[in-house]
This record gives C-alpha cells, sequence and structure tokens, in this order.
C-alpha cells in the first residue's frame, strides 16, 4: 500500500527535473534565434588569432567541455583541452599563453573552483570567456568575453536544459571558429538547426526507456560504455543515473572496458552502450561478447540499425550525423535517469545529500 501511494504521489506530480527536461527544444529554439544569424554567421563575440582552447569546468559542465574539445581537435583541428576546474585550480604555475581561448563553463556562474581557475588565469591574459546561465554572477563579471546560455532557472540539482545549452552554445564557438579559419561551417550549422526537432524525436522513446528503467531499478551498479566523443557523453549519462539513483555506475570507453573492467560483470551489473558510426565493428563484437558470456541486463542506444541477435533494450535512433546523435542520445540518457529515479521513488529535484557546489 505505502508503495502504491509513493507511486500516486510521484505520478501525480510533475518534478522540476522532468518539466526541465521537456523544456529543452524550446531553449535550443531560442539561442538559434539569439546566435544563428540568416546568413550563418555566429553572433558570438570571441578574441582573434586563437591556436588553441582550454575548456574549464565541473560536473555537468566539465562533460560538456570534453565533448567540444574532441570536436574541436578532430573537426576544427585547434589544440583542444578539457580540465577539472577542481584540479585546475590548485595549479600553482600554471602554463598560460595569450594564444589560447580559456572557456569557464558554469550553470551557475559562482561554482567556486571554476571561480578559482578563473582567478588563475585571467592573473597573465585576457583571453578568457565565460558561458553561464547566470548574468552578473561572479564568472560572468570576471571573464572579458561572456556568453549566456538562457536556460532559465534551472531548479533540479541534476542538470539537464543547461547541460545541452552549454554543449550547443560550444557547438556555435566551434562553427564560429571554423568561420574564423575561412572553414566551411554551413554543415554545422545546418546541423545545429535541427537540433529542437531532434530532440522532439528523442521523446518519442520514453515508452521504451521506462521499459529498461524496471529493469536497471533491480541493480545495485551500471556500466555505460561508448567511443570517441561520445565516451564524454558516457560519463554524463552515468553521472544523470548515480546522481538521482544512487546506482553506482560508471562509464568506460567501449574498447577499454575489455582491459580488465570487464570483470564487473561477474556480479550484477546492468549495461548501457551508445554505438556512433565510429568503429562499428568492433563495438558490436564486444557487445556480442557482453551477451555470449554475461547475463547482464543490458541497453544499446545506436545512431543506425544494427545487426545483433537477441538484443531485447534497443533504440535506434536513426540519426544522420554526430551532432543529431549527441543531442539525441543526451535526452534519452536524461530520461532513463529519471524514470529509474522515480522508480525508485527517489527525491530527483533534492538528491539525498547533494548541493550545487557554489560559493
Amino acid at each position: 500500500m505505502l508503495n502504491f501511494l509513493k507511486q500516486l504521489f510521484i505520478s501525480a506530480s510533475k518534478t522540476n527535473m522532468e518539466k526541465e527536461i521537456y523544456e529543452q527544444p524550446e531553449i535550443i529554439a531560442k539561442l538559434i534565434k539569439k546566435y544563428i544569424n540568416k546568413d550563418k554567421s555566429i553572433n558570438i563575440d570571441i578574441p582573434d588569432n586563437i591556436k588553441n582552447v582550454a575548456l574549464i569546468a565541473c560536473g555537468s559542465s566539465y562533460h560538456c567541455a570534453s565533448i567540444a574539445a574532441s570536436y574541436l581537435r578532430d573537426k576544427v583541428h585547434c589544440g583542444a583541452q578539457a580540465y577539472y576546474a577542481s584540479e585546475f585550480s590548485l595549479t600553482e604555475d600554471a602554463d598560460i599563453d595569450n594564444q589560447t581561448l580559456y572557456i569557464f563553463i558554469s550553470q551557475s556562474g559562482e561554482t567556486a573552483d571554476t571561480n578559482k581557475s578563473l582567478d588563475i588565469v585571467r592573473i597573465k591574459t585576457d583571453k578568457t570567456l565565460a558561458i553561464t546561465n547566470t548574468k552578473n554572477s561572479s564568472l560572468y563579471e570576471n571573464a572579458k568575453y561572456k556568453l549566456l546560455i538562457h536556460a532559465g532557472n534551472e531548479k533540479a540539482i541534476a542538470s539537464t536544459k543547461a547541460m545541452s545549452a552549454q554543449l550547443f552554445c560550444l557547438f556555435l564557438i566551434c562553427a564560429k571558429l571554423m568561420q574564423r579559419r575561412e572553414m566551411p561551417a554551413s554543415g554545422l550549422i545546418d546541423e545545429l538547426n535541427k537540433i529542437p526537432e531532434i530532440i522532439k524525436k528523442s521523446f518519442e522513446h520514453t515508452a521504451s526507456l521506462k521499459a529498461f528503467s524496471k529493469k536497471l531499478i533491480e541493480y545495485d551498479n551500471a556500466a555505460v560504455l561508448a567511443s570517441g566523443m561520445f565516451y564524454p557523453l558516457a560519463k554524463e549519462g552515468a553521472l544523470k543515473i548515480k546522481e538521482t539513483s544512487y546506482i553506482n555506475t560508471t562509464a568506460y570507453p567501449t574498447g577499454e572496458f575489455l582491459h580488465g573492467h570487464i570483470a564487473i560483470l561477474n556480479k550484477k551489473c546492468a549495461v548501457i552502450s551508445i554505438v556512433n558510426n565510429f568503429n562499428v565493428d568492433f563495438t558490436v563484437k564486444v557487445l556480442e561478447r557482453i551477451r555470449d558470456n554475461y547475463t547482464s541486463d543490458s541497453l544499446i542506444i545506436s545512431a543506425f540499425k544494427l545487426n545483433l541477435k537477441n538484443q531485447k533494450s534497443a533504440i535506434c535512433l536513426d540519426t544522420y550525423n554526430d551532432i543529431e546523435f549527441m543531442f539525441s542520445s543526451l535526452i534519452l540518457l536524461q530520461i532513463l535517469a529519471f524514470e529509474t529515479a522515480v522508480g525508485l521513488y527517489r527525491n530527483v529535484d533534492k538528491p539525498y545529500g547533494l548541493t550545487k557546489v557554489v560559493k
């Protein structure tokens, strides 16, 4: 009877996390209108003569930074590295130069480690850019260049709409740098313009995610696998499940999982795999090995239909490029985390013991 009443309460009242997940198409559409001009130029101010990019952040913002750093290296051919602000802020004599754009990312603009890192950098260079949701925050005031994500007040502890808005703005910066370098950026901009509709289509898979969440709640441990630019996304998915459901969830690069880590499947551990267009044959072999040797329940989120027999839980997003698949997968992982937390009767908006780490 008690469980029934708990479930009745949860279903009768929408949480902030759920509301914020479903606000994302509107937020991205607002960012498109604000920052992408009709001639496809990007309405963002960044310094000239940028050779490298350093991205500094914490939590979900760090995962955004890691995804962007990978894209900058692979597609923009720009030296790029993501840093945990909590580690960067401990550096006593950081190697800071005037050809690097230092990007600091924080939803609140008051994340203590991120602001401390900005203080270290701005002593030596003014090529600092704040990406934040909060105008007139410390981060916004102290960086020379400023980019607001316009996500609105994010009330849930687990970042959803701010995460996607930050990531979108980072891809806008990638496009801006491509234009500055006289590289073709039109294709990337066309892809970004489609993201609101791509996110809406992702919501169609909620029933499948809810069905898998009923399996996931039976586990104390889970692994999230992905490759390349999608490995930081796997880390974000693991964080979302961990902080909302308290399930011990860890992300691994798909190939690296075979180097000893797969042993965790000898105990009860669910597996979530994100499969993009990179290294598909090898990824399928890893998934087949898991299927043939272990009894773990698994969910596959793929960019296209995989030829994998006896896979009960699989979502094919049928996307056309990595940008579409990135945002689609991000939304699916958020929904899965939410549905799993609800299934466990967790307080999804205020997980026990968690607060925003700010000054």
